[in-house]
């Protein structure tokens, strides 16, 4: 097979650790690049401002970027309380939104496209763009809110805005409070799967559910592996239009990344 385009769509974000440090995150970063790895050819739309401290990274892998400007780069600061309960989000910064006139004409055709916001920044009127490609979506970026100190809390949103997606990825902890609308988003969209963790996945395909597995494995580190999943499954399911190899394969993906056996 030829090599696939791969057009990524939301917000690359400094994460902002507890020593002061930045860190590179946001799913777009994550898929690019494993989907390089993988022999795709990327492009990522995106939005950051000119403080954005992690371009020579893109550089090294061939990722190329193809930016909004934007005052400030969006910025997450993530708080766990000491006696273990629920992390506390806030998001100190947020670049531009990207909506459909800031798509260049020569990305306006690529084989596959992912979108994956993480702040609201991805404007749903863009999943009615690229009608010859196969559309993803990451969907927890759609789902938040914050309040004017910049605080993080869950939204609802039109779940009928996401039928012009093939495919749709979110965890189940993506959905808590919105566990109702599971079987709404299905009717709109051919295949959704939900990661569960050490559950497995499930998958929501022509008004039925199928549950896979996922062999135990000793965690190592969590980051990204949900992103690396849905961007292994994309691909697999670009190659094969098979939903059980694809999800092995994104599977496979992720343990990798859990286990600490892949860099991404």
């Amino acid at each position: 097979m030829a090599t696939p385009t791969l057009l990524i769509i939301g917000h690359m974000c400094h994460d902002r650790m507890p020593s002061g440090e930045i860190k590179l995150g946001g799913t777009a970063a994550y898929a690019a690049f494993l989907a390089k790895k993988m022999g795709a050819e990327v492009t990522i739309l995106t939005s950051v401002g000119d403080d954005f401290a992690f371009y020579d990274l893109f550089k090294k892998e061939g990722v190329t970027i193809f930016n909004i400007p934007a005052k400030e780069t969006t910025v997450f600061e993530n708080i766990y309380p000491e006696d273990g309960g629920e992390r506390v989000q806030y998001l100190h910064a947020r670049a531009a939104t990207i909506s459909k006139q800031d798509i260049p004409s020569n990305l306006a055709a690529p084989d596959l496209v992912l979108f994956c916001p993480i702040a609201d920044e991805v404007d749903l009127d863009m999943l009615n763009c690229f009608p010859d490609s196969l559309k993803a979506a990451t969907i927890q970026g759609w789902l938040r809110d914050w309040n004017e100190e910049g605080l993080v809390a869950p939204k609802g949103m039109d779940w009928k805005g996401l039928a012009p997606l093939d495919l749709l990825v979110f965890s189940d902890a993506d959905m808590v409070g919105f566990e109702n609308s599971i079987s709404v988003v299905s009717d709109f969209v051919p295949i959704v799967i939900m990661t569960r963790g050490r559950n497995g996945v499930r998958v929501f395909e022509d008004g039925e559910s199928r549950n896979f597995p996922t062999e135990p494995i000793e965690v190592k580190d969590a980051t990204g592996a949900g992103d690396s999943f849905a961007m292994g499954f994309l691909l697999e399911y670009f190659r094969t239009k098979e939903v059980k190899v694809a999800v092995d394969f994104g599977q496979r993906v992720a343990r990798e990344v859990i286990g600490g056996f892949s860099d991404v």
